[in-house]
């Protein structure tokens, strides 16, 4: 009886353990629940403050990698074009990301820019991800070496990284380092992004805790990014 009871303890537990890990998915049309934040575990747990680091914070975002000839005539409160006009939907997330670490900021450009409609843009990135593309970048992180925690933002793009993100982890060594995923999105949440980035990266990188935004919910998420980074001590 005392080993059915204890059993029982420890599967309520459990379960219970669970419950608190998950976060409430952002409020939208049928977000998927691997957009919460919780879809990875975190690696501190908030336990102490994250001091002596150096940190990087690289972001691509299509509004820094396009043109558009009008902007007024780009419709604000549209969901498939509002992300083209600067600052983009993931600079957003960067900059408050920012001003709490105090990191550096490097925005990841390609030197062909894709094009600020949004249909064009999603067939040529959905090209791109078919073929294994490797846009070329205009800049390069200077002093790379120097970094050891490395927040990395991103659209989800085909429920994936863009390709340009892939060209910028594969132009460094990101042994021993830490990568923190962030991610806008639209209703395919953060999909197999972080997956795909681990997969990405060398053995001895760690990929912390990423945060999945979903994208009308942006400009509102500076809470949500402060209580992201708080709970990893940041």
């Amino acid at each position: 009886m005392k080993q059915w009871m204890a059993a029982a303890l420890t599967a309520w537990l459990m379960a219970a353990l669970t419950g608190c890990g998950a976060q409430p998915s952002a409020s939208g049309p049928a977000a998927p629940v691997q957009t919460a934040e919780a879809a990875e575990p975190a690696g501190t747990g908030g336990a102490q403050k994250q001091e002596g680091h150096k940190v990087l914070i690289a972001y691509f975002t299509w509004a820094e990698n396009t043109h558009v000839d009008d902007p007024s005539s780009v419709d604000p409160d549209a969901s498939t074009s509002a992300s083209v006009l600067p600052p983009g939907n993931t600079a957003k997330l960067a900059g408050w990301i920012q001003e709490r670490t105090g990191g550096d900021l490097f925005s990841i450009r390609v030197k062909e820019p894709y094009s600020s409609n949004y249909d064009e843009c999603l067939d040529r990135a959905a090209e791109e991800k078919q073929s294994g593309a490797r846009p070329e970048l205009t800049d390069h992180v200077a002093h790379m070496d120097d970094y050891d925690v490395i927040f990395l933002g991103y659209p989800n793009w085909w429920y994936t990284l863009p390709m340009p993100v892939m060209t910028f982890l594969e132009s460094y060594d990101f042994s021993g380092k830490t990568v923190i995923p962030f991610c806008a999105h639209g209703t395919g949440g953060l999909a197999e992004s972080v997956d795909d980035l681990r997969a990405a990266l060398p053995a001895s990188a760690t990929v912390g805790r990423p945060i999945g935004v979903y994208r009308p919910d942006v400009d509102s998420a500076e809470p949500r990014i402060d209580e992201w980074l708080e709970s990893a001590g940041w």
